[in-house]
């Protein structure tokens, strides 16, 4: 359902996405590293002609189809005869590209939300194109691209399949939920997600539901067979020589107790320490990761890493060339910090609010009502990755697990939903006498885009210096 909108929203929306063009153009002109060199695994298979596996390289464990695209467009183009740092910045722009697509992806949707507020929307908007964690992922030479965006095509293809059941809106569900899983191993959880999605919608209707009951066994049975033999994921060859389709590079650890603290300094120490905990105060106090001495706090709660990723090119301190000493960037990121707190709120009351209708519609079967949560699928994917996380971070307790790129597949999509949810509840019961909330509301979200830009834009020119030896 397309929805009226104005030229002025037009024309904002424009801006954002254009200013999104301009810092991540910014970010790839000279960043040139990565969290993980995954130009080993795309160089193997231009040099040999065939697919690495685990025991090749350190990143060959993954599924290939970002590997496999990359190496073929860089041949293709004759990209590799260049020099490693002009590859790399080819892969760059396939990656500047696939996420501009995901962000107008998300535009598209926050297009079509039956939500009155423009102004809501705008800000729901420049929350996603210019946060500085995606900006920062999709300026680096890595898989994690891939997987949010073709996770995002997949939940917005169903999200508009379960509006008008088109057999082209379901193959492209198929489609995209099949390169995503090709993208990387979580990429798992978009279609789990889809199908649980698409069996409500067959209870929950009356009319169509055996064609639903179809579509959801056809999708599921699908994906399986075609991941199964599609050979760019390897999961018959890693079952074979490995003894298990999905591979890691690194070794489980024990599982951590509930209460006791480990000796562990930055990772998961504990199940209530790690989970239950936001140490925001150390945030404020520290607010960058450091690798050696003495280590701040915050990097043993998974919450406030995630957080701190999210909101701040500056707090993961890697790669090498993003890396920052003393206090330098602090204030900028110890204000973005203050000031992310609110959407982060919104978000989380978001979340509840959409809980609450799709479990209220589903004890009365309501269709009409549960189609206003898109049949519970941004609950259902968000919930997923969020999931993923929590247990893998509890299977290897590293730092390097502790990240938000991991559900950022569903986020990116689905953090807009929940926040104009949020917005448009607490809009409509404001009472007349407290409607400057509104003002203060708007000024407190741009000025908080402002430092997002600021955050790029200051790690440009740290970049940019390093590049040229200032």
């Amino acid at each position: 359902m397309m929805v009226q909108i104005s030229r002025r929203y037009k024309i904002l929306a424009l801006i954002i996405f254009f200013l999104s063009v301009g810092l991540r153009l910014g970010m790839i002109s000279f960043n040139r590293e990565a969290f993980d060199d995954h130009m080993q695994v795309i160089s193997f298979i231009i040099k040999s002609g065939t697919l690495p596996d685990k025991s090749n390289c350190w990143e060959c464990y993954q599924p290939k189809l970002f590997y496999y695209v990359d190496a073929k467009i860089l041949q293709i183009t004759g990209a590799d005869r260049l020099s490693q740092n002009n590859m790399i910045l080819a892969v760059e722009l396939i990656n500047f590209l696939a996420g501009l697509i995901t962000v107008a992806t998300v535009e598209a949707l926050i297009r079509r939300t039956p939500i009155k507020s423009e102004t809501l929307k705008l800000l729901g908007f420049g929350l996603v194109a210019l946060n500085p964690g995606l900006i920062g992922i999709n300026s680096q030479a890595t898989n994690d691209t891939f997987v949010i965006l073709f996770s995002t095509l997949a939940l917005f293809c169903t999200m508009l399949f379960l509006q008008k059941q088109k057999v082209g809106t379901f193959l492209l569900i198929l489609l995209f939920s099949l390169l995503c899983i090709s993208s990387k191993s979580n990429g798992w959880v978009t279609p789990i997600a889809i199908t649980l999605v698409l069996l409500i919608k067959a209870w929950i209707e009356k009319k169509h539901a055996a064609r639903l009951w179809l579509a959801g066994f056809l999708f599921i049975a699908a994906t399986l067979v075609i991941s199964i033999i599609n050979p760019l994921n390897q999961y018959i060859h890693n079952t074979q020589k490995f003894g298990s389709p999905f591979l890691i590079n690194v070794s489980r650890k024990p599982m951590p107790y509930f209460h006791w603290l480990s000796p562990k300094v930055c990772g998961i120490r504990s199940i209530m320490d790690g989970y239950g905990t936001f140490k925001f105060v150390s945030l404020l106090q520290h607010p960058r990761l450091e690798y050696s001495g003495t280590r701040p706090a915050n990097c043993t709660s998974l919450w406030a890493v995630i957080y701190g990723e999210g909101n701040s090119t500056y707090f993961y301190n890697a790669p090498s060339t993003w890396a920052t000493t003393g206090n330098q960037g602090f204030t900028l990121t110890r204000a973005i910090f203050i000031l992310a707190l609110l959407p982060a709120l919104l978000l989380l009351f978001g979340i509840v609010l959409e809980m609450g209708v799709f479990l209220k519609s589903t004890f009365k079967r309501d269709s009409a009502l549960m189609a206003t949560t898109h049949y519970g699928l941004p609950l259902a994917a968000s919930i997923g990755f969020i999931l993923f996380l929590c247990v893998y971070l509890l299977l290897y307790t590293n730092l390097a697990m502790m990240k938000i790129i991991f559900i950022y597949p569903a986020l990116i999509l689905t953090f807009p939903l929940f926040f104009m949810r949020a917005g448009e509840f607490i809009d409509a019961h404001l009472k007349n006498s407290f409607r400057w909330v509104r003002t203060v509301f708007a000024v407190w979200i741009v000025t908080l885009l402002i430092l997002y830009a600021a955050d790029i834009i200051s790690m440009i020119q740290l970049l940019y210096s390093r590049r040229m030896g200032i």
